[in-house]
């Protein structure tokens, strides 16, 4: 199984309830570009590199096409890729005073909302089972032999 380095950083947010608390923080390494990954693939499977390049590249185009049209996309062995939002809350009374016609008796709220609610979108991931459990099995060691406390 994999190994990661961790690090020590202290939490210096005096707003915080865990202000000057000490914790492991990933050292990541390289990032990993599109094109090793394909060379690495390529490798893997037999597979002419730049046949594997043009698979990728037609993959993440319609991945980017199918989420930013709403549709999760589940990459089976990895997990689940999704898109979630921030958005401004609204009550009834803000609801009422845009809308008069509104009535929380008999109206559903949901048709006087509005798209300029969306703060900002973003990308979720969900990993399947055999990713977590892959990631239970993750080595980890310390940049500091005195950490141990």
């Amino acid at each position: 199984m994999g190994k990661v380095t961790i690090q020590v950083y202290q939490n210096k947010n005096r707003k915080s309830a865990a202000y000057q608390k000490f914790y492991g923080r990933v050292v990541h390494t390289t990032p990993i570009d599109a094109a090793t990954l394909c060379k690495h693939t390529a490798m893997d499977s037999g597979i002419e590199e730049s046949n594997v390049t043009t698979i990728y590249d037609a993959q993440l185009k319609q991945m980017k096409e199918m989420l930013c049209n709403g549709h999760p996309i589940k990459i089976d062995g990895l997990g689940i890729f999704k898109i979630g939002l921030s958005s401004t809350g609204v009550t009834e009374e803000e609801v009422k005073q845009k809308h008069p016609e509104f009535n929380p008796e008999t109206d559903d709220i949901r048709k006087y909302l509005s798209a300029r609610q969306v703060k900002k979108a973003r990308l979720l991931f969900i990993p399947c089972d055999a990713i977590k459990e892959a990631l239970r099995g993750v080595k980890f060691e310390s940049d500091k032999s005195d950490w141990d406390i």
